[in-house]
């Protein structure tokens, strides 16, 4: 998957550079243009997240600010056309506005800051960008962000259920693991047991999560970094996406709607453990002891919406040619679909 990155920018990739604190957005920011050729920074984000950082701005001069309306591939490259020359490019917000920086920074070859709002997601590290085609989700380029600035004074204001959701891209180790055990014949035992310790971790910080501590919420931040260097080490995604995701996927496409990504992720790692058979009262019980929203009501999503992604899932994760997993191994019956929604709803 990652077979034609350049080692180098693999490297860097693999050793993100994190900066921690409170108040530090525009200090990280200068200190990028110092090292590059300077000019006017584009700063896409959306206005929740603008309203909780803006006031660090009020002395960064020859910004502008975009927001963002759209991950629509289409839309996302008639926004980055019509940008003017930048010198570099900043996200500050949640998964959308990350993924809309990355792709600036990628297409425009220019430095890049992240700055996320709230800790829902994996994507302030991760590199590639994922847009969506008609509603389906594409990872698209590869690029390493210059700086990704975890400001706990702008992450503090965000709703904890937001912040909360940040377990979803962990916890989906769990369902992922089994799958690429199963499915494969490429797993590997030795990266296996390295990121089922985030696992463990998760566990044993639950409680800390459920307050927001800040450090717990920087457990979650290095463990999204550990999670990605292993994935970058072994080529894929395996070790951390499966076919939680998968499922995650098709109700977005069923629905045409956006969920929060670590919210929806743990609704589909409990149901995929179901039809895995793997550790689902672990599951359920770790995500409501951090009191993170899964509940299909919770959510927003109706019964029938959730039953028709699962019977429609396997020709779903055909026609997306996704990797194998439980979805190819097991049948989905009605009465599994059925019962499992009595048990989300």
């Amino acid at each position: 998957m990652f077979e034609h990155i350049p080692v180098d920018l693999l490297q860097r990739a693999m050793q993100p550079s994190l900066v921690y604190g409170h108040n530090i957005l525009v200090e990280t920011a200068r200190q990028i243009q110092q090292d590059s050729t300077g000019g006017i920074c584009a700063i896409l984000t959306q206005p929740e997240p603008w309203t909780s950082a803006r006031e660090q701005f009020t002395d960064f001069n020859a910004a502008r600010v975009i927001y963002l309306h759209s991950m629509e591939q289409e839309e996302l490259a008639q926004m980055e056309r019509m940008l003017p020359a930048i010198g570099m490019v900043m996200g500050i917000g949640g998964g959308q506005a990350m993924d809309a920086a990355k792709y600036v920074a990628w297409k425009r070859g220019i430095p890049l800051m992240l700055a996320p709002t709230i800790i829902s997601v994996d994507a302030a590290v991760t590199n590639t960008i994922a847009v969506r085609a008609g509603s389906r989700v594409r990872y698209i380029g590869f690029v390493v962000a210059d700086a990704i600035a975890v400001d706990f004074e702008v992450i503090s204001k965000a709703p904890a259920d937001l912040n909360r959701a940040g377990i979803g891209d962990l916890l989906s180790i769990h369902t992922a693991l089994w799958d690429w055990q199963h499915g494969s014949n490429d797993y590997d035992p030795l990266v296996a047991g390295q990121v089922r310790t985030i696992l463990d971790g998760l566990d044993e910080w639950a409680e800390a999560i459920s307050r927001c501590d800040e450090e717990a919420l920087r457990y979650i931040m290095e463990s999204f970094v550990c999670e990605n260097t292993l994935c970058l080490q072994t080529g894929s995604s395996r070790p951390e996406e499966g076919s939680e995701h998968f499922l995650a996927y098709n109700i977005e496409y069923i629905t045409g709607q956006g969920y929060v990504h670590g919210q929806l992720i743990c609704l589909c790692t409990y149901v995929m453990a179901r039809l895995q058979e793997n550790r689902v009262q672990w599951v359920r019980q770790l995500i409501e002891r951090v009191r993170c929203p899964w509940r299909l009501h919770e959510l927003g999503i109706s019964r029938e919406a959730f039953t028709h992604a699962l019977l429609t899932l396997r020709h779903y994760t055909e026609a997306e040619a996704f990797p194998s997993s439980v979805i190819t191994l097991r049948q989905i019956t009605p009465e599994f679909a059925g019962q499992v929604a009595s048990e989300c709803e």
